[in-house]
């Protein structure tokens, strides 16, 4: 298995494989908010179906991040816990997807910051329910 960071021996550390390509397009992404065709939805934060559909995937993409990088389906960094990448990796998902809603190909209404809140609400809600269960779990 492959580690996230290899020294190279001039001493520069670099992210191989694909960890290195989702950074890279993760800190690139944001950018494209600021091209002219792109929209920022004239949202709130009422609750309808959209941002509970927002909670709920985001709260399930955490425990299927979870689950992928506990069985070593996904590369991660060793220094940083598997709820991290977990909720790192379920962010930048809806990030992206809220990226993608800002473009002229999707049909929305635009990036909506009231989006990513319910998306992180999720991610936190699962966090905080999967530190619950394991509570119990030594508990018990």
């Amino acid at each position: 298995m492959c580690s996230l960071y290899n020294v190279i021996p001039n001493g520069y550390v670099f992210l191989d494989g694909l960890m290195s390509y989702l950074l890279l397009f993760l800190l690139l992404l944001p950018l494209t908010l600021t091209l002219p065709n792109t929209t920022i939805a004239d949202d709130n934060f009422n609750i309808q179906l959209d941002k509970t559909a927002h909670y709920t995937t985001s709260f399930g993409l955490y425990f299927m991040f979870y689950t992928m990088y506990t069985d070593s389906l996904l590369p991660m960094d060793t220094t940083i816990s598997i709820p991290l990448h977990s909720m790192i990796s379920s962010t930048g998902v809806g990030l992206v997807y809220e990226l993608y809603q800002s473009t002229p190909h999707s049909k929305s209404d635009g990036f909506s910051v009231h989006d990513m809140v319910y998306n992180i609400m999720g991610i936190m809600s699962a966090r905080f329910i999967h530190e619950v269960f394991l509570y119990f779990k030594e508990v018990i």
